[in-house]
């Protein structure tokens, strides 16, 4: 029975892709790793899924503890989840976002080395390493050279580079993700797709003014949906070719005042807008597409989910928790 470690295992990426694992590949031993266990309010029946996975509850600073879980463990897979992963509060929060998207990751790709073990790693970065770049350029493919305009872009960036040298140095059995944005319900608020649903829900529930409050509106994004993801990485994790760095991604863009547009369409509501300089970053980057030409060829992986139901899902999911009798 192949076994595998995933860290971060209790957020929303990692509750999505621990249910992929259980309705689609039974055969794995999934061991998580978190400071808190999980507590999935967005996938259905979460404690049976719970109860079927070994959770490790840990700090993953604490590089004796990471080497004895590994060590007692002998994953075949790692997927490495843990991480600040809000652009935004990078801003905020430079030093604590660094440390943990480097040295947290070095912390278990040294850890494979150390105790000897030959699993299969997948380091998830973003599509915030490509930064300020060319609109000629567009859709972004994973040789663009990379230009990250944000503290949270250029710890991506290292944690990338890290996993470069252990491929080619230790011959560890690394590749890489560049994942563009992703949405899904349940993902944290402070996330764009969800802040925007959830203003809607409670603008389609009279629990507000008929207005959403956004950063800058103009900024073009290329958005997939959570299932999309997970799908991606655990092919990945299977097929996926030691040191190289894929895509992840629609390979649309849309504008950030668009999605707004496409639920008042959805929904029959004539929400307004209203930009909010306060959540404007310092620098932000234009325009964001992607390919996923090399991950379909590599893979066979294209995306299914139409955004248009992704955000249904999401305004069900903020409906249901704004008024718990909404079905």
């Amino acid at each position: 029975m192949p076994r595998i470690l995933i860290t971060g295992i209790s957020g929303f990426v990692g509750g999505y892709f621990t249910d992929f694992l259980r309705t689609n590949r039974v055969d794995f031993e999934i061991h998580g790793i978190s400071r808190s266990k999980p507590s999935w309010d967005f996938i259905p029946h979460s404690e049976d899924l719970i109860k079927n996975i070994v959770f490790h509850q840990g700090n993953l600073m604490d590089i004796p503890y990471i080497q004895s879980v590994i060590t007692e463990i002998q994953p075949d897979y790692i997927i490495h989840l843990a991480a600040q992963s809000s652009v935004a509060e990078s801003w905020e929060s430079p030093i604590s976002t660094f440390l943990d998207n480097t040295t947290i990751f070095l912390n278990i790709i040294d850890s494979v080395r150390r105790v000897g073990n030959r699993c299969k790693v997948l380091s998830v970065g973003s599509s915030e390493q490509y930064g300020i770049v060319r609109e000629n350029d567009l859709p972004l493919n994973e040789s663009v050279i990379q230009n990250p305009s944000s503290p949270y872009a250029v710890a991506r960036v290292s944690q990338e580079n890290l996993a470069k040298i252990y491929a080619d140095g230790y011959q560890l059995n690394i590749c890489c993700t560049r994942s563009f944005n992703h949405c899904g319900p349940g993902q944290n608020e402070k996330f764009v797709v969800s802040s925007i649903v959830k203003q809607f829900a409670e603008i389609a529930l009279g629990k507000k003014d008929p207005v959403i409050k956004i950063g800058d509106g103009t900024v073009i994004r290329d958005f997939l949906d959570i299932h999309d993801v997970v799908r991606a990485y655990i092919l990945l994790l299977e097929k996926g070719k030691r040191g190289e760095i894929y895509n992840v991604c629609s390979g649309k863009g849309r504008t950030i005042r668009s999605i707004i547009e496409t639920l008042n369409n959805l929904y029959g509501i004539s929400a307004g807008i209203e930009e909010d300089p306060s959540q404007f970053r310092p620098i932000d980057t234009p325009k964001l597409i992607g390919s996923y030409a090399k991950l379909n060829k590599t893979v066979g992986w294209s995306p299914e989910v139409e955004f248009e139901d992704s955000l249904k899902s999401i305004f069900h999911y903020w409906c249901s928790r704004l008024l718990p009798h909404v079905k």
